[in-house]
This record gives structure tokens, C-alpha cells and sequence, in this order.
């Protein structure tokens, strides 16, 4: 793909939001995980966008956005959500967040009243990662803040060892080819260390679970059997929300379902969003 200025917009506070929109209908917006872009979703962006207005966004301090020194929390990320649906005069959006991201359409639900929402869409990320809970399986669990301090330090002082990590969290059951290894990484080497622990730190300490009860319009829970989060969460958030919620569950996969089990993944999504838009228009 060509990289155009049409592909970034200036968010309130000047930082420079890269997006990718394809596809023509009812708009499904599609935002990354840690440390992740839009590339992730190549499996996922054009076989919807036969029938759906797909975009797919870098995150503030992710990819081709910019790598800001601020502002790298959960109401700012939603706060660029909003800015970029205001931008593109999107309407009728279902919201999917992957990941870390899962809790950030929740505060983007919360914080700005759905706006412009038909569904949701929260995709095997924790909602409270710091939960002491028995569904929260995240490894900062019950605030072991050393465990965090463990795991994502790395990072900044040594980086290969943390990605090495990180991609054998994320891989699939059958572990994941150098191709994928090599491009994952490459991806994940845009994303600033400073930017990622300020964000992660964040979505660690914040309780998005409270924050269930108040969504009102359509929400699909899609869950991974693997060890980075489980299953047990899906059912407990979907026990959350007040209105129509459905569960969607990949036992091949593990936190990467959209790319190895991507047909499934493609057809869970379409049937969502065509039920959600006839939910919220009866």
C-alpha cells in the first residue's frame, strides 16, 4: 500500500494519527494491541471490506503514528478514536479492540457515551489486569507490580529478550513461523519503549469491568484458548453488559485468532455486525 498524506489526521493535541479505510457500507473500526498496527490485520481489513467500510488505525505511539512522549493512556487513545470517527464522519461504527485495546473501546464507550456506536467489540484482552479476581489470568494479577516491572521493563533495557517473550505469549499452538516472528517484531520495533510502558502501565492499573454495565448497544466478546488470557473472562464480561452480548470462542489459535483462524474469524465478525445494525435500527 502507498502511504498518502489522505492517510493521517492531526488529533486535538497535534499528534499525527496514521489510518488505513477501505471498503464501502456500514463502518467497523478496527484498533491494535500493544505495541501493534495495522499490518496485523491484512488477513482481516480486505475480505470485509467486500461488504464493509473497514479502518484499521495505528495507535498514538504505534506503527506510522506519532511517537509521543504523552498522553499515552486509555482516555487519550479513546479520545483519538472519537477524533478519528469525527474526522471521517463515520456513522453506525462498530468498535473492535484487540487486546490491550479491548479496554480501550470500553473507555471510549464510557467516556464518550457510544458515540456514533451500533456494537462493540472486545477481542482476548483484560479489562483490569491488576484484578485480584479468579477470571483474570494476566500475569499482573492481584497488583504483582513486580511481576509487571519483570515482564515489560525489558523493554527499555533489553529489547530482544522482552520481544522473544512476547511473541511465544502470543504465538498459536503450533508456535509461529520465522516469517510471521520476523515481521511481528519489526512491527513491534516502531512502537517507542517509553510511549508502550507508559500505556501498558495505565491499562494495568484501570478497572474497565465497572464500566460493562453501562454499555447499551450490541457487544461481542471474542475469547482465545491459550495462556494469555483464557476463557474465563469472556463469560465474565459478558455476564457484565446489560444488553444483547454474544461470545465468540477459537481453540486453535490463541491471542492471534484473526490471523491464523481468519475465516472464521472474518465470518464471526460479518454476522455481527449485520445482527447489531438490526438490533439498533429495531
Amino acid at each position: 500500500m502507498t502511504i498518502t498524506e489522505r492517510n493521517f489526521f492531526t488529533a486535538s493535541d497535534g499528534a499525527h494519527i496514521y489510518f488505513e479505510d477501505v471498503g464501502q457500507g456500514l463502518p467497523i473500526l478496527m484498533v491494535p494491541g500493544f505495541l501493534c498496527t495495522t499490518k496485523f490485520f491484512e488477513k482481516n481489513a480486505l475480505a470485509l471490506s467486500d461488504e464493509f467500510r473497514v479502518v484499521t488505525m495505528d495507535p498514538r505511539g504505534q506503527g506510522y503514528s506519532s511517537k509521543t512522549c504523552g498522553g499515552n493512556t486509555l482516555k487519550r487513545h479513546a479520545q483519538d478514536i472519537r477524533e478519528l470517527i469525527d474526522h471521517l464522519d463515520l456513522q453506525h461504527v462498530v468498535l473492535l479492540g484487540w487486546s490491550l485495546a479491548a479496554s480501550v473501546v470500553v473507555t471510549y464507550a464510557s467516556q464518550h457515551r457510544q458515540h456514533r456506536l451500533n456494537g462493540l467489540v472486545m477481542m482476548d484482552g483484560s479489562l483490569f489486569p491488576f484484578s485480584g479476581e479468579s477470571w483474570n489470568h494476566h500475569r499482573g494479577q492481584n497488583y504483582n507490580i513486580q511481576n509487571w516491572f519483570d515482564t515489560y521493563m525489558p523493554l527499555y533495557y533489553n529489547p530482544q529478550e522482552f520481544y522473544d517473550k512476547f511473541i511465544a505469549r502470543i504465538s498459536n499452538r503450533g508456535g509461529m513461523s520465522e516469517e510471521d516472528r520476523r515481521w511481528i517484531t519489526e512491527e513491534c520495533r516502531k512502537t517507542m519503549p517509553w510511549s508502550a510502558l507508559e500505556l501498558h502501565y495505565d491499562f494495568s492499573h484501570t478497572d474497565n469491568v465497572t464500566h460493562l454495565k453501562e454499555i447499551t448497544v450490541p457487544v461481542s466478546i471474542f475469547g482465545a484458548s491459550s495462556e494469555a488470557y483464557g476463557l474465563d473472562m469472556v463469560e465474565k464480561f459478558a455476564g457484565e453488559v446489560s444488553g444483547y452480548s454474544e461470545v465468540n470462542c477459537f481453540y486453535e489459535s490463541g491471542h492471534l485468532m484473526f490471523l491464523y483462524e481468519a475465516e472464521k474469524f472474518n465470518q464471526c465478525l460479518k454476522r455481527f455486525v449485520r445482527k447489531a445494525n438490526e438490533l439498533m435500527n429495531n
